[in-house]
């Protein structure tokens, strides 16, 4: 079930992850006002995270890298 709420996501330091991301919804995140700060899985360090915007280019590297590496799933 969660794999449909799956979203890539990039840290403030450019990592790409796949974290579970729901509307209105903090599962693994501590909100700060509009901005989630997510621990990254790539940087092994908290930043903000956001998806990936769907009108910037994505390289299929990046896509591959974000589906290779999730931040766990809910605990």
């Amino acid at each position: 079930m969660s794999e449909r709420f799956d979203r890539p996501v990039r840290c403030s330091s450019g990592h790409v992850f796949t974290t579970i991301r729901l509307p209105l919804v903090s599962l693994k995140a501590v909100r700060v006002g509009p901005w989630r700060l997510q621990r990254c899985p790539v940087g092994v360090h908290w930043a903000q995270a956001a998806p990936l915007d769907p009108a910037e280019p994505v390289s299929p590297e990046e896509c591959a890298a974000a589906r290779s590496v999730h931040d766990g799933r809910i605990p």
